[in-house]
C-alpha cells in the first residue's frame, strides 16, 4: 500500500473534521453537566468546523497552492518538473520555486 501524500492526508482531514464536529453536536451534552460557556462552545463546534474546512478547502485549492504542489519532485531521485505558466501569471510564477517559469522566460515550442 503506497504512503499517502500530504495533499491526500489534508483532503481526508477536510472531510473528517466536519464529521467529528457533527457527531459532537448531535451527541450534545446535558446542560447540568457543563457550565454556560462550555455549552455554547460545544454547540458551536459543528458549525465552526464546517466554516474552517470551507476556508481551508478554498486555500488548498487556490491556483498558487496547486502550482506549488505540482512543482514538487515526485521523490528524491526524480528532478522537479519544469512548469511554464502564461506570461499573465508572472507574479504567481515569481512566488513559486525556480522550476516554475512563464512564457516570457522560457520559449515554448508547439508541435
Amino acid at each position: 500500500m503506497p504512503i499517502p501524500t500530504q495533499d491526500q492526508v489534508m483532503g481526508q482531514l477536510r472531510v473528517i473534521i466536519p464529521a467529528i464536529g457533527t457527531i459532537i453536536t448531535a451527541i450534545g451534552v446535558s446542560s447540568s453537566s457543563v457550565d454556560h460557556w462550555t455549552g455554547i462552545a460545544l454547540a458551536a463546534v459543528g458549525p465552526i468546523a464546517y466554516v474552517a474546512t470551507a476556508i481551508w478547502s478554498l486555500m488548498a485549492n487556490s491556483r498558487a497552492s496547486i502550482m506549488a504542489s505540482a512543482a514538487k519532485p515526485v521523490d528524491a531521485n526524480t528532478p522537479a518538473p519544469q512548469i511554464v505558466l502564461p506570461k499573465e501569471e508572472a507574479a504567481l510564477a515569481q512566488s513559486l520555486p525556480s522550476n516554475v517559469n512563464t512564457t516570457n522566460d522560457v520559449k515554448v515550442v508547439t508541435k
